[in-house]
């Protein structure tokens, strides 16, 4: 195993006030909010509004800066708890729950469930596993919160044994229209070994979600940053477009590049937000499908943008994982197939090095 250059944990913000992507607003009228969790919208007429929630395992910000008002913030804020509770690994209610443990091979699923699992299903496939929803026997290994410790190598080697890849599938009862709303969906079990892990893909996903939700309530200028996935709405009121910073972790306060966009997503995987520090060596919450240890490749972060940010949070975990040659390969190839224009930023090892 090669060792990682460890950095100083001190340069680490607390997880209630950081995020690995900043949203850099140039206006003084429209400042970042960075309420704690829970707090109450700001203001029920006047713009920006904001929620802060703890969901989806972080801390989740929903920002209205025109149009939709308090109604559309409230009905974003109730979907991302509906989110939440399908895609919650420890609500025996969830449908990750019910699939991660179930008797059979059937588990009948949410429609949105589904799709979440089919766009984890497609970047596996183009990706030829290094983004791998059958990972949970090995994530279920590692704590990067309150244990945090290497796994037992020989609990590693049984886990690693269990990464089924593409032995799952999902299927409507419709098969004439598997689009329909009305069809029953169902998670096909095809190894009994099988258990799904979709917290690379469910933040990215979900924010797709609530962007529907917020334009179907006539919002025109938001911001829906969960844990750092961060998604833009339209512009800022001013007409100019959203800034968005890529942090560099070796420092307080500095950003790798800053980003102008608009209606567009940005979602960074990097290595020092869950991560732990055991013998000199730095493991971090990135795993390797093959190896099951931290992919070690010298890179700190892989940021992705684009239109989804489903897309964006499954491409930016599949690049890291390829590393920096392989993975603009991929990119390269996602965006011819698919003709869309997704674009990454790495932060290198070396390049913070002196």
């Amino acid at each position: 195993m090669k060792e990682m250059k460890s950095f100083r944990a001190g340069r680490i913000r607390s997880l209630a006030c950081r995020f690995m992507l900043t949203v850099m607003l140039a206006m003084a009228a429209f400042p970042m909010l960075t309420g704690c969790a829970g707090a109450a919208a700001v203001g029920r007429d006047k713009y920006p509004m904001s929620r802060d929630l703890y969901l989806l395992d972080t801390f989740c910000q929903l920002t209205v800066y025109e149009g939709g008002g308090k109604a559309a913030l409230d009905t974003a804020a109730d979907a991302l708890g509906r989110y939440d509770a399908l895609f919650d690994y420890n609500n025996e209610s969830s449908d990750i729950y019910r699939i991660n443990h179930r008797t059979g091979d059937r588990v009948e699923i949410d429609a949105d469930t589904a799709a979440l699992l089919q766009l984890s299903e497609e970047i596996c496939g183009i990706s030829e596993g290094a983004f791998e929803p059958a990972i949970r026997p090995v994530t279920w290994l590692w704590d990067f919160k309150e244990e945090k410790k290497v796994p037992d190598a020989d609990a590693l080697e049984k886990a690693l044994s269990q990464v089924v890849h593409g032995a799952w599938h999902v299927e409507s009862e419709d098969a004439d229209d598997p689009s329909s709303e009305d069809g029953k969906w169902y998670f096909v079990a095809e190894d009994p070994r099988v258990l799904i892990d979709v917290g690379a893909v469910a933040k990215g996903f979900v924010a797709d979600r609530l962007r529907d939700v917020m334009l179907a309530q006539d919002v025109s200028s938001a911001i829906i940053n969960l844990g750092g996935n961060v998604l833009c709405i339209g512009r800022k009121p001013d007409g100019s477009p959203f800034k968005i910073a890529i942090r560099d972790p070796r420092t307080e306060s500095g950003y790798e590049e800053v980003l102008e966009i608009e209606d567009c997503s940005a979602v960074t995987a990097g290595i020092y937000e869950r991560y732990f520090e055991q013998d000199g060596i730095v493991y971090h919450h990135i795993l390797d499908p093959e190896s099951g240890m931290p992919v070690q490749n010298g890179l700190l972060s892989v940021t992705v943008t684009g239109p989804s940010s489903g897309v964006c949070d499954a491409l930016c975990t599949a690049i890291f994982v390829k590393g920096e040659s392989e993975g603009k390969a991929l990119l390269e190839s996602y965006n011819d197939t698919e003709e869309s224009d997704y674009r990454v930023y790495f932060i290198r090892r070396d390049d913070h090095d002196k």
